[in-house]
């Protein structure tokens, strides 16, 4: 019930057992909230309402950008991102546009790029930073969202601070709001903020992770701890590695915003902190001596290791091809969602019988789960998706990086559009 969507419209005395018919009138549209769905059901009355119409709501961010291909999975998939995109744009762009509505920074972190590709986002965007600068706290922190809702403050390193990765959103999108727009002026307003972020994160950071029961050799550590890191993946999450990457990234921000203003100290500053922190995880990542860029302790299992620090540049030079190799070397696995394990206890043996010729469902002992594929669809979270297929593309395996995308089965664009999806989810799961 704590989901549902439900407007109650009170009649006024004057209309209480008058027409009901003109009564329906007055409360036809909502003008205070909106809803989001998919489908709609009109009823509850003896002759259902003719043409109800669903108004489309959204800030008039002119649409600029476009995409077509030979692919009908991939050309499905853009539209899938785009009316998610559409449907998150009232004021601010939030994570989900029926329950939370709150601007998240590691949303904004993860599809701006895709955003600015399809819309006009330059003024929308810099609203969107003026609100994150205003939100910030005096000692320097970054709320995870950019009107402070204390919901994930646990996940960051403590202070005020939102977790790691959706705190740097602001100084993220400040650097891509130049690199589209050439906004010179938003730099200089907001420099110092993000300055100030940087000089946080150097006070409190590496307290914070111990704190946080992340040892400083990473030597107890076998994955997922405090943080949010590659969200909704369906491989395990090493939040460690997008914690730290994004203190990196801050330093890097800072370190481009100055050179822009040509603002020599702050440059140098800001790719002092980044190239610490970079050499940092490289030797923490390294030192199992597997290649494989994993944590000591790691499997090569977890996300975003090699898809962000191949990405990113973390790898150093002479790695780069043989963390590459390794990275081929994954493979899928089966998915033992807790609801996807509660769907299928409820359906029939037919409707299992079913799913198993569309790939959907295999056998794992005396049980029937789902599955997915590495090189064939997604297994990544929000970030490593775009990690995962700018790496490929870069550095000449194309094919890989359509064959991912273009892919069929659980965990594909193709999933969501068979089982009627008019956006993309927030997980693969339906």
């Amino acid at each position: 019930d704590i989901l549902s969507q439900r407007d109650v419209y009170v009649v006024s005395g004057k209309a209480r057992g008058g027409d009901a018919t003109a009564s329906f009138a007055r409360a036809r549209q909502s003008h205070f909230t909106t809803h989001s769905f998919r489908f709609a059901e009109v009823c509850c009355t003896a002759d259902p309402p003719r043409n109800a119409h669903a108004l489309v709501y959204r800030t008039a961010v002119p649409e600029w950008g476009a995409f077509d291909s030979s692919n009908v999975n991939i050309n499905g998939g853009y539209e899938l991102v785009k009316n998610a995109l559409a449907s998150n744009l009232l004021s601010v762009q939030s994570d989900c546009p029926h329950r939370e509505k709150l601007p998240y920074g590691g949303d904004l972190v993860a599809d701006s790029p895709a955003a600015m590709h399809m819309f006009d986002m330059s003024a929308f965007y810099r609203k969107t930073i003026r609100d994150w600068l205003d939100a910030q706290w005096d000692n320097g922190a970054y709320t995870e969202t950019s009107v402070w809702q204390d919901l994930n403050d646990y996940a960051g390193v403590g202070h005020g601070a939102g977790e790691t990765v959706w705190a740097t959103g602001p100084p993220v999108l400040t650097v891509r709001h130049m690199q589209h727009y050439g906004d010179i002026e938003l730099l200089q307003n907001s420099l110092a903020s993000h300055v100030k972020w940087v000089d946080f994160l150097d006070k409190y950071f590496e307290v914070g992770m111990l704190e946080k029961g992340y040892d400083r050799e990473l030597e107890e550590y076998t994955g997922k701890k405090s943080g949010l890191g590659d969200w909704l993946a369906l491989r395990s999450r090493d939040t460690f590695l997008t914690h730290t990457a994004f203190y990196m990234a801050a330093g890097r921000c800072v370190a481009y915003m100055a050179r822009k203003v040509g603002n020599k100290y702050l440059e140098e500053k800001g790719m002092a902190v980044a190239k610490k922190i970079q050499n940092r995880i490289s030797y923490l990542y390294l030192k199992n001596g597997k290649d494989n860029f994993d944590f000591p302790r790691g499997m090569a299992r977890m996300t975003p290791g090699p898809e962000m620090s191949l990405f990113s540049r973390i790898v150093p030079g002479e790695k780069r091809c043989v963390v590459l190799k390794n990275w081929f070397k994954r493979s899928g696995s089966i998915w033992r969602g807790s609801e996807e394990t509660r769907f299928l206890e409820k359906i029939s043996d037919e409707d299992k019988d079913a799913m198993i010729q569309t790939g959907e469902l295999t056998r794992s002992g005396d049980k029937m789960v789902m599955g997915w594929s590495q090189w064939q669809g997604f297994n990544e979270g929000i970030f490593a998706i775009r990690y995962g297929l700018k790496t490929l593309s870069d550095m000449g395996f194309h094919h890989i990086a359509l064959r991912k995308a273009a892919g069929y089965g659980f965990a594909t664009p193709e999933y969501l559009m068979r089982h009627n999806a008019t956006t993309m989810w927030e997980s693969w799961w339906r």
